[in-house]
This record gives structure tokens, C-alpha cells and sequence, in this order.
């Protein structure tokens, strides 16, 4: 018998929500990158609201794919200008 390998998830970013959190989630997994979501719904409802107003939902992805989700996240999203990202439309003295 072979011993399975243990994968590490590290955080790729957080999100606002989960819908936006899912976008990313499914660009990912089309380019083969596993993708665990932290805070997501449940039943339905968005997290609860965390002290600064909004709630996180966290993409983790395994280590060694961490540079190439970056890349991919950072390739469609970032560059576009995209409110994807929690703290973007914030203005800086109103981010914690």
C-alpha cells in the first residue's frame, strides 16, 4: 500500500461574499487548481458580518498551485479593474 500525501491549503484572497468568492472558485477549478471555501453560505445565508462591516469568505488553494491561482486570479480580475476583492471600492481611511 502507498501512503497518501498530505496536501497543504494556503489562503489565495477573500471576498466580500461568497458569489463573488465562487466566480474565482470556478475559474480555478476549470484550470485544474483545487479550491476549499472557508465562510461560504450556509443555507443559504451570507456569513454573519465581522467587526469592520463586512463578512470573509477566504479561497484556499494547495501550496504548490498557489503562484499559478495568482496568476490566473490576478490575470483576469485584478487587471480589470474588478470590485471582486473585499477592500477595493473602500476608501483607504475607511479600511481597518
Amino acid at each position: 500500500m502507498s501512503e497518501m500525501q498530505e496536501i497543504k491549503f494556503v489562503t489565495l484572497t477573500g471576498f466580500a461574499n461568497s458569489m463573488e468568492a465562487g466566480m474565482v472558485k470556478e475559474l480555478l477549478e476549470n484550470n485544474s487548481i483545487s479550491v476549499l471555501m472557508q465562510g461560504g453560505n450556509f443555507a443559504g445565508l451570507e456569513p454573519l458580518p465581522m467587526p469592520g462591516g463586512f463578512s470573509e469568505v477566504k479561497l484556499q488553494v494547495p501550496e504548490g498551485e498557489l503562484e499559478r491561482a495568482r496568476q490566473l486570479y490576478d490575470a483576469f480580475f485584478e487587471e480589470r479593474g474588478s470590485a471582486l476583492h473585499a477592500d477595493k471600492d473602500v476608501p483607504e481611511e475607511l479600511q481597518s
